[in-house]
């Protein structure tokens, strides 16, 4: 009997931060969830200035592995990130 495999919940690793999660942690979101959601959901509360609208990057985070598994930036997530201050290449 062949069997579907079940969807796999996607784990996000978040590293210490003494503001936002001095321990580090991990947490599982279901498939489409933002980043941004998946941590407000388990009590790490990075800022979020515009309410999750996408306009502004108050919320931008650092992703160090699985980029691969983000979806595609949309043109104004883009245009966003350019004026956003932090990033790394």
């Amino acid at each position: 009997m062949n069997r579907t495999p079940e969807p796999t919940t996607p784990i996000i690793k978040i590293l210490p931060h003494v503001e936002y999660c001095p321990e580090g942690t991990e947490v599982s979101a279901p498939a489409g969830t933002s980043i941004c959601e998946a941590l407000l959901d388990n009590q790490i509360n990075i800022e979020h200035a515009c309410d999750l609208s996408c306009a502004c990057t108050t919320c931008h985070v650092i992703v160090r592995e699985g980029f691969d598994s983000l979806n595609e930036l949309d043109d104004n997530e883009e245009e966003l990130l350019d004026r956003a201050w932090g990033l790394e290449p």
